[in-house]
């Protein structure tokens, strides 16, 4: 199994839409059963980019005691879902309880939810520092950071690499990567900052960045990945080749 954690330190930068279209991406290149994903945002909305329900979802079945595997959604696109689940305030606060008890509880549970040695999880979690992003760090193989080319994402920057610095006491061998999303070179501030984190990050960022393409929210409204709803738009091209880089970098 090889773990993906999708972060970033600020929302509105399309992570669980990034999350949800890798995905995708991944699974028509690896066929059925091969990849899933998990939500572990409270505000549970990476089911709906694949078109399955959320009901009893991670919080729940975590907090009661049982494992994920019988919460776990199988979608048309060939990638299983587990969402955060419709979760009162006090399930969230006593799975987060939960998880701040156990740095190892995330690895366990999805070795335990039987997703199988061949294949690849990606897990997203909330914006920022949080009780989640320390789970994901304690057992990913590969660190998947989402900005947009604006200055608030970069404003954010300082503040990730600091909290990467600290984490990599515990974790050396982790790597860690920069996305750009949304990226439209059309508009000079966006492609200046583009410029700028590319530079300034060097090979820390992913080569490809993921073009704006209004077809990503389309797809959403569809409750479909991108790659299945604009097959050969921007967009998915953009997806379909950082797939294949996360996959290269995996197998390393």
């Amino acid at each position: 199994m090889s773990i993906i954690g999708i972060v970033s330190m600020k929302g509105g930068v399309g992570k669980t839409s990034t999350t949800a279209n890798i995905a995708a991406a991944l699974a028509a290149v690896l066929g059925p059963n091969r990849v899933s994903v998990i939500d572990l945002d409270p505000q549970d909305a990476l089911h709906w980019h694949f078109g399955v329900d959320s009901k009893a979802g991670a919080c729940k079945q975590a907090v009661r005691g049982g494992d994920w595997s019988g919460a776990i959604v199988e979608s048309q696109y060939d990638v299983q879902c587990l969402p955060y689940g419709r979760a009162s305030e006090s399930e969230r606060e006593a799975f987060e309880e939960l998880l701040s008890q156990d740095a190892g509880w995330l690895g366990q549970q999805l070795e335990d939810a039987g997703l199988g040695d061949e294949g690849i999880v990606l897990v997203d979690v909330p914006p920022g520092p949080s009780v989640y992003l320390k789970q994901v760090f304690a057992c990913a193989d590969l660190i998947l950071i989402v900005l947009l080319a604006d200055a608030g994402s970069y404003a954010t920057v300082p503040s990730m690499e600091s909290w990467l610095k600290d984490m990599s006491v515990l974790r050396p061998e982790l790597n860690s990567f920069y996305v750009l999303n949304q990226v439209d070179r059309t508009q000079v501030l966006n492609r200046d900052v583009t410029e700028l984190l590319q530079g300034h990050l060097g090979a820390r960022i992913a080569p490809i960045c993921i073009h704006h393409d209004e077809a990503v929210r389309e797809a959403l409204a569809f409750r479909q990945p991108v790659v299945a709803y604009a097959p050969h738009g921007q967009a998915s091209k953009d997806i379909a080749q950082l797939a294949a880089w996360l996959i290269d970098n995996l197998s390393q």
